[in-house]
């Protein structure tokens, strides 16, 4: 992973100790082009040792060469403590390119604090808008505390109410978060999905991906392709019964087209 003066970690707006990779705001992709990212949730790392599974899918990534941009997509540790968040940065280093993360319930940290602190301090933005290649990739923090079934806070939706606001309407718009908006999810959707969605009338969303949820589901309506993704966790399995876990690939076109394939990881043989 290439390493960042602590004046450019500070000016990239990030935290911890995860710089060197996180994408900053204002970096683009050196030319236009098809632009394939990667996306992994539900690590519920909690020692060294059960970052194994989601550390073979990072060395996956590492490997496929269409990779550009990886998104973690919440869930990282087992319990938003700082020594989970430490070993969850360590897995998530191994990555030879740029990532972005966002926080999942578990993440945050219990009651009476209810804050995402280690997850600033190791993951930096809690949400986030970049331009890359010819997409606006909009991340935002779809948690409700540290609760399953969620109502995006007004102060969240508000940020992403002023974010969409300054996107190009002309650019087609990738959205992230860790709950799933998917119409016809099995579980957790998003309580106000449907507000969420109708922010982004009179721009061109093409797909929302999460989390949470796991098991692969994929659904489209109105032009969007929803998606959640398998765990990638040796501490959790997937909710849907299924054994498979790894990573999604979203693979987006220039025109706005998007097409997407679950990556299986086999489980380590031996430590990693």
């Amino acid at each position: 992973m290439r390493k960042m003066t602590r004046r450019g970690f500070i000016a990239a707006g990030t935290a911890g100790v995860m710089g060197g990779a996180w994408l900053a705001a204002g970096q683009h992709a050196a030319t236009p082009g098809p632009l394939t990212i990667a996306v992994i949730n539900d690590l519920h790392i909690t020692t060294p040792e059960s970052a194994a599974y989601p550390g073979a899918a990072m060395e996956a990534i590492n490997r496929d060469a269409r990779v550009g941009l990886t998104v973690v997509a919440g869930d990282l540790v087992g319990l938003a403590c700082k020594s989970q968040m430490e070993c969850a940065a360590a897995c998530v280093g191994r990555l030879a390119k740029p990532f972005l993360a966002l926080p999942g319930n578990h993440d945050v940290l219990p009651i009476p604090t209810r804050t995402l602190v280690e997850f600033n301090r190791f993951f930096g933005e809690q949400h986030w808008m970049r331009d890359l290649g010819a997409w606006t990739l909009l991340g935002f923090n779809s948690c409700e505390g540290m609760e399953s079934d969620v109502t995006v806070p007004a102060k969240e939706l508000d940020w992403l109410r002023a974010r969409i606001a300054e996107t190009d309407p002309a650019r087609p718009v990738a959205l992230f978060c860790h709950h799933p908006l998917n119409p016809n999810t099995k579980a957790y959707r998003i309580g106000n999905a449907e507000e969420i969605l109708a922010l982004f009338s009179g721009r061109r969303l093409r797909v929302a991906v999460a989390g949470h949820w796991h098991g692969n589901q994929e659904e489209e309506r109105d032009g969007v392709l929803f998606a959640t993704t398998a765990c990638c966790s040796m501490t959790r399995d997937n909710f849907d019964g299924t054994k498979p876990e790894g990573y999604r690939l979203l693979h987006l076109a220039d025109d706005g087209g998007v097409t997407t394939e679950f990556v299986e990881v086999s489980p380590p043989t031996s430590p990693q």
